[in-house]
């Protein structure tokens, strides 16, 4: 065997390797796109939670920013879950005061979960939502509003459960489904106010 065809084999072998290492790639790749893709897909279909079978959704009303002056935009659920709102979020957090839809949707768009209550619920289920909200620690909001359509009212982006009686368990449900989920993902909100 001459110097030149061995060459010309030590060729042939490393153009089959490099080949090789190039088909495995893109199996590898393809694989991975493959799995993203259906991990995806499931995300997007996969069936809600019993816990959130009552779950309301709502069109989708856009988050565009409200100037001053401009009307309280005629949001189409109450409370509101999506829709223009004002250019700064509240931040998140307990309160004892109502807070205005205006303000609570740029929240949601944050991707906060936020629970509002009557103010006639009993105190034992008040301490419990201020005890969840402080363990969440994060994009979660608690305030009261009378004009609820039932004793305690999750929201999120596009999407609310009504409760007649504070339900801890189906609240976490909730919550771990749509915390940090909105239209501007991404956005910290951290626990910082306190009120009760």
């Amino acid at each position: 065997m001459t110097a030149q065809s061995k060459k010309a084999r030590l060729e042939e072998k490393k153009k089959a390797l490099e080949a090789q290492k190039r088909r495995r790639r893109w199996i590898i790749f393809g694989g991975l796109g493959i799995f993203a893709s259906g991990l995806l897909v499931y995300s997007l279909t996969r069936p809600e939670p019993e816990e959130l079978a009552a779950t309301e959704v709502f069109a989708d009303l856009g988050g565009g920013h409200l100037q001053q002056g401009d009307p309280t935009p005629a949001y189409n659920s109450s409370p509101a879950t999506s829709g223009p709102h004002l250019p700064s979020p509240a931040s998140c957090g307990i309160y004892t005061e109502e807070l205005d839809d205006v303000l609570v949707v740029h929240n949601l768009e944050h991707g906060t979960v936020v629970v509002q209550y009557q103010p006639e619920i009993p105190a034992a289920d008040l301490a419990a939502l201020h005890n969840f909200a402080r363990a969440a620690g994060t994009h979660i909001l608690i305030a009261p509003r009378a004009d609820l359509p039932a004793p305690v009212v999750i929201t999120a982006w596009t999407r609310m459960l009504k409760m007649d009686s504070l339900d801890l368990d189906t609240l976490q449900v909730f919550y771990d489904r749509w915390a940090r989920i909105g239209p501007e993902m991404g956005v910290q909100c951290p626990f910082q106010i306190d009120q009760a």
